[in-house]
């Protein structure tokens, strides 16, 4: 079994994992990968998406990983090995091959990644490299069994819910930035550590898949009493009866009065009536607080998954 250069392979070669990935992200998350992967077979075909693959000694293509590059950063995008190949040798040799390209370049300072485990555990590969792992926990919310709770209106009552417009875009990103000042989810993302670097995630979010299919007209603002905006609910759709909650923040002199469970109840009876069946989103482990009101509010683990960071300069 060897690795080769992404750039050498025909994306049809990658065509069963591709359909396995599907099947696990769709039976494990609830998640329609099939948008994600269209883009990364497309990049595959065209030959400009960095990465390796493995292959078997009979030749047969049975996985791969490819990164991203921002300077200073880079992107683990994804690693995925067939089952009938996933061994740890198999991924950790993928991982490896990813390093070392990523090490030839002095310019990168910094490796990310916030993968999910299928068929092999990745977090003692990636510390045994270097990386700080954290965890991470993806829950679900059952519409059908959510029961609709009263917005607490005294506390809310100074504020004005909107509905997401374009034209919030710049002052989402300062509320974005200012709510991830002091948070543990601060160290997980280089992009949260500065208004360019939110800026860019807000972009991201809108405009590609890798967090579902953006919905505008299930998102929400909410203005404080002089008309400014203090936070923020981005939603998407992963597959056709599901929802998640890529982003959800509230500037720091406002949090505790109620607005992102406002924002959040508001989303879930709308949601409901829109013919969705469950909400899906992600926390981090150490984010004990949004932890406590998800939990309140009726969300359930579903997997884990984790956060990889490691500085190089």
């Amino acid at each position: 079994m060897d690795a080769v250069g992404l750039a050498k392979v025909d994306s049809e070669q990658l065509e069963d994992v591709f359909q396995q990935e599907i099947q696990c992200w769709r039976e494990e998350l609830f998640w329609d990968y099939q948008p994600a992967v269209s883009l990364i077979r497309k990049y595959v075909s065209s030959r400009s998406l960095p990465g390796w693959a493995i292959r078997t000694d009979q030749g047969k293509v049975s996985g791969y990983s490819y990164y991203v590059v921002n300077h200073p950063v880079a992107y683990i995008g994804n690693i995925y090995v067939h089952s009938e190949c996933a061994t740890t040798e198999t991924y950790s040799h993928l991982l490896d091959k990813i390093l070392q390209s990523l090490n030839s370049s002095a310019s990168i300072r910094r490796v990310e990644s916030q993968l999910f485990s299928f068929n092999c555990d990745l977090a003692p590969l990636f510390e045994s490299r270097g990386f700080t792992t954290m965890e991470r926990h993806f829950l679900s919310l059952s519409l059908g069994q959510y029961k609709n709770e009263p917005c607490e209106t005294d506390k809310l009552k100074e504020f004005r819910l909107s509905r997401w417009k374009k034209r919030f875009s710049s002052s989402a990103v300062e509320i974005i930035y200012n709510s991830y000042q002091g948070s543990p989810d601060r160290l997980l993302c280089y992009d949260y550590q500065s208004p360019e670097g939110c800026s860019r995630f807000l972009h991201n979010l809108v405009h590609h898949p890798s967090c579902g299919t953006f919905s505008p007209e299930a998102s929400w603002v909410a203005m404080d009493s002089e008309g400014d905006l203090c936070a923020v609910l981005l939603t998407s759709r992963i597959a056709a009866r599901t929802g998640m909650i890529p982003q959800i923040s509230v500037r720091s002199d406002c949090q505790g009065m109620g607005i992102g469970s406002g924002l959040l109840k508001r989303y879930f009876q709308e949601a409901r009536q829109s013919g969705l069946d469950q909400i899906t989103l992600s926390v981090s482990e150490a984010n004990q607080g949004a932890h406590q009101l998800y939990r309140r509010l009726g969300f359930q683990k579903k997997k884990d998954l984790y956060a990889f960071v490691r500085d190089t300069g």
